[in-house]
């Protein structure tokens, strides 16, 4: 099995953002990745994520979720403030100039199908997240 390196680099789009953004970089485990990011309230301004999750066979979307809420959620019961659709091998990326405002806490996952609920774990190593965060 051959590897690949994706060139995501933290603090890239910080420059064009009013303010100085902290950097989050990860590469998924096999799970829904459900992350508390910050537990107080924040905005984002900017996200790349990029899909190489294979799933059952050759390729597949993926769910990007994001919470408003200061804990790590529970896909199969949380409600997603917003969940991003990206395609089987290809990338997204977001910029929000005025940023997405949380009042409770920033919170996300990851999930391999679109439904409202969804819990199907992602891939090792499947998805690769940039999120410039305050």
């Amino acid at each position: 099995m051959s590897s690949t390196t994706y060139n995501i680099t933290p603090g890239r789009f910080d420059r064009d953002l009013p303010i100085r953004s902290k950097p989050h970089f990860i590469s998924s485990t096999n799970s829904t990745n459900a992350t508390s990011l910050k537990s107080s309230p924040g905005s984002i301004f900017n996200m790349v994520i990029h899909n190489t999750h294979n799933g059952a066979g050759g390729g597949a979307a993926v769910a990007f979720r994001l919470y408003d809420k200061a804990t790590a959620p529970n896909p199969a019961v949380d409600v997603p403030m917003i969940i991003i659709h990206i395609p089987s091998n290809s990338s997204k990326e977001l910029n929000f100039t005025s940023g997405i405002t949380f009042t409770n806490g920033i919170a996300y996952a990851i999930t391999a199908d679109d439904a409202l609920l969804d819990a199907t774990p992602v891939d090792l190593n499947g998805i690769q997240l940039y999120i410039g965060y305050m």
